[in-house]
């Protein structure tokens, strides 16, 4: 009796455990991550010059859910980390083409990384050297550019900063291509800021200014430093720079931002072109009217 009572529990055991709901779930797997290699890519060990593009193509998919976020880091020998893009997203996967540029230290560990919505990592990673014969590059250099804002009819709002050339809207629509920056005037919280931006300010107020910009096919994309409100850099340091090394150690991509707001006399402000060229801008002066001007001296990277 005992040894059927037995077979009896084994059998409804048995029949427990194979019915769907008794399952064990799956544990969730984490997405895939991948760089794209061969011509047009930065290999792994790359040896780079200072300054020159390192071009990195990321793809991604999820897994079991989608991607909520993107990480591109770098890491020192000394295992300093430091974030140069981290982005949120809600996707099931992603192709892009991502260029950074090469540094100063001698060896970084560029490590890409995504994370999906159960907090799952994928990570990849890629190491560049630093060419030992690299040189500091030549820069262009002028001493004193003169914009106007908005309403100014005098002085034109829209920069070639390779050439030190200002244009109104209507002239600049010819050279799309080249435009890197263009200043505005506005309040922001009831505080006057002369503002240094560029046609491609994403997510930015910029056609309320230049309603002309919403026809332009090319409108490229400056960034602006702005950790120096908090770090500034001396006057005597941009004086005394006659080689693109102040312009490639002062430009921090982390703190990149669309826009430089309250860009007043006396600041000195770091950007990147969509071009990867690097530059500093010395304010000398500045109004407080939406038909003033702005005056600063320049130096980028040729």
């Amino acid at each position: 009796m005992k040894t059927f009572r037995n077979a009896i529990l084994l059998a409804i055991l048995t029949i427990l455990f194979t019915l769907p709901g008794c399952k064990k779930d799956k544990d969730p797997q984490p997405p895939v991550i991948s760089l794209k290699t061969g011509s047009g890519y930065t290999p792994d060990g790359a040896i780079v010059a200072v300054g020159g593009p390192l071009k990195f193509g990321i793809t991604a998919s999820a897994t079991d859910a989608n991607i909520t976020n993107f990480v591109v880091k770098k890491i020192m020998p000394d295992g300093a980390v430091k974030v140069v893009l981290d982005s949120g997203l809600n996707s099931t996967g992603f192709t892009i083409n991502e260029t950074f540029y090469q540094g100063v230290e001698d060896q970084v560990r560029w490590t890409i990384q995504v994370m999906d919505k159960n907090r799952l990592f994928a990570t990849t990673a890629i190491t560049i050297l630093k060419d030992p014969n690299s040189t500091w590059g030549g820069i262009w250099d002028y001493g004193k550019i003169v914009m106007g804002y908005q309403n100014n009819t005098t002085c034109g709002q829209f920069l070639i900063p390779a050439t030190g050339k200002v244009f109104f809207a209507d002239s600049a629509a010819l050279d799309q291509s080249l435009i890197d920056i263009v200043v505005y005037y506005f309040n922001d919280d009831n505080t006057p800021s002369p503002t240094l931006s560029s046609p491609g300010e994403l997510g930015g107020g910029i056609t309320t200014y230049y309603p002309q910009l919403a026809q332009w096919t090319t409108l490229r994309y400056t960034k602006w430093d702005v950790s120096v409100d908090g770090d500034p850099i001396p006057a005597s340091s941009f004086d005394a720079c006659h080689n693109d090394s102040l312009l490639i150690v002062s430009y921090d991509d982390v703190w990149g931002k669309r826009k430089f707001k309250w860009a007043d006399a006396g600041k000195i402000i770091p950007f990147m072109t969509a071009s990867g060229k690097k530059g500093l801008i010395k304010v000398l002066s500045a109004d407080h009217d939406p038909a003033g001007k702005i005056e600063f001296a320049l130096k980028i990277q040729q």
